[in-house]
């Protein structure tokens, strides 16, 4: 009998890492477009990136993605998704909307992609992944800050470390797709208003700010089941992961 592909430890589905470099002009045109506006950095960039990818894929969205914005090129999204770039420039060409494709006016040229390797269990590499770390309050279900949730809790708080809290968090969800954290410390952490849309009592969609924590950890990762780990790249880390939060992205190990 033929033994199917994954019995072999291989993904039926091979996960893609995607690559889209976007016009921030074209990005701000097609707000506008969508009642929708923000300040022109990375933060504000991640709702209307966001509303764009959305409008431009559907559900052949990359998710998680990342937004890198680097002054010796232009801003790009990275992501993973099950399917590659060409999928993408397809369901541009054949659907997109003339504001949508302003967004990316070439796709041939600013979509690309490639397979991800088949990795090997005991595999080590290095990591960093930019998280927004909250937690549901019991009581209210109020989202808030996972340190603060954490000093709440506590009897005394003056022993509460936000390095320990991340850390612990991060690692706790790491180890649910068979990954052992070799290392791991916080690289950056600042507060940041995020943009979000509600609904009003007359069915109308309100923009709105809030502001949550972001933190980029960083560190060194042993793979213990490769099918579990290609399934944490796929899923992400934490919450707020359609809005540019919760990508792995990987390197050599230290």
């Amino acid at each position: 009998m033929a033994r199917r592909r994954h019995d072999w430890g291989i993904e039926m589905n091979p996960l893609h890492m995607l690559e889209l470099e976007f016009d921030t002009v074209g990005l701000y045109r097609f707000l506008h477009t969508q009642g929708l506006s923000g300040k022109a950095d990375d933060v504000a960039l991640g709702y209307g990136l966001h509303a764009w990818l959305g409008a431009a894929f559907g559900d052949l969205a990359p998710r998680p993605w990342r937004l890198l914005m680097d002054e010796r090129r232009p801003p790009r999204i990275l992501g993973y998704a099950p399917h590659d770039a060409s999928a993408l420039q397809q369901r541009m060409a054949e659907f997109a909307e003339p504001s949508v494709l302003q967004v990316c006016p070439e796709p041939q040229m600013m979509i690309a992609s490639r397979a991800m390797p088949a990795w090997q269990k005991g595999r080590r590499l290095g990591f960093q992944v930019l998280v927004c770390p909250t937690a549901r309050k019991a009581r209210s279900g109020v989202e808030k800050d996972l340190f603060l949730v954490h000093a709440d809790s506590q009897d005394n708080d003056a022993g509460v470390s936000r390095v320990t809290v991340y850390c612990d968090w991060a690692k706790e969800r790491f180890s649910h797709y068979s990954v052992t954290i070799d290392s791991m410390r916080l690289a950056g952490f600042r507060l940041v208003s995020q943009m979000r849309q509600t609904q009003s009592s007359n069915g109308k969609r309100i923009l709105h700010e809030i502001v949550r924590p972001q933190a980029l950890l960083v560190g060194d990762l042993t793979i213990q089941d490769p099918n579990e780990f290609t399934r944490l790249l796929k899923h992400g880390v934490g919450r707020h992961r359609a809005f540019g939060y919760g990508m792995v992205l990987l390197r050599p190990p230290s």
